[in-house]
């Protein structure tokens, strides 16, 4: 294989991580429009009972926008190490990076960021999605045909049903019943 301007021809461009969570701001901007909505229809309600309705409306969209956050969010389990790994498949380069793994209801949220971020002339900052939803098979497989890095691949073998250490049948498992408990 040959290089041009330092970079493996074979491998995508990288994407650049995400700064929040689109799914959190969905739950947050639905549940403000609802307080919103509220402050709009408190001036029809009479008397002292107003400060009271207010109150438990304002509580009870509280308590739903917590529920369905930890329903959806990805930070269920978390982990994060630095370690010096090998980069990508069939090279002897190695990265210091920053790993981290975040366990959801729904699926596993893998990130990979170099120390620094950029080395070798390539910018190291991956952030990647995998869901429970009997496709991580074809989400590995994907991953493997992107040519994402070593660190995220080794992670994301180990929650493939065809891996003997089975964590894809604990975490999936609990994570629906979990989620139909919080429904």
């Amino acid at each position: 294989m040959t290089l041009f301007d330092d970079i493996y021809p074979f491998y995508p461009l990288q994407r650049s991580s995400f700064l929040f969570s689109g799914r959190l701001i969905t739950i947050i901007l639905v549940f403000l429009l609802l307080a919103f909505s509220l402050l709009i229809i408190l001036p029809g309600i009479r008397g002292k009972s107003r400060l009271f309705w207010m109150f438990r409306i304002v509580i009870s969209l509280f308590i739903g926008a917590v529920l369905v956050a930890l329903n959806y969010t990805d930070d269920w389990a978390e982990a994060r190490m630095t370690t010096n790994a090998t980069y990508k498949s069939f090279s002897d380069a190695v990265v210091n990076a920053d790993i981290g793994l975040h366990v959801g209801l729904h699926g596993i949220n893998v990130t990979l960021k170099g120390n620094p971020i950029v080395q070798f002339n390539e910018t190291i900052d991956y952030n990647e999605m995998f869901s429970w939803h009997d496709t991580i098979e074809e989400e590995y497989e994907e991953a493997l045909e992107k040519g994402l890095p070593n660190p995220i691949l080794y992670i994301v073998e180990k929650f493939t049903m065809s891996n003997p250490c089975g964590l894809i049948f604990q975490y999936r498992y609990s994570g629906r019943y979990a989620s139909a408990t919080l429904w």
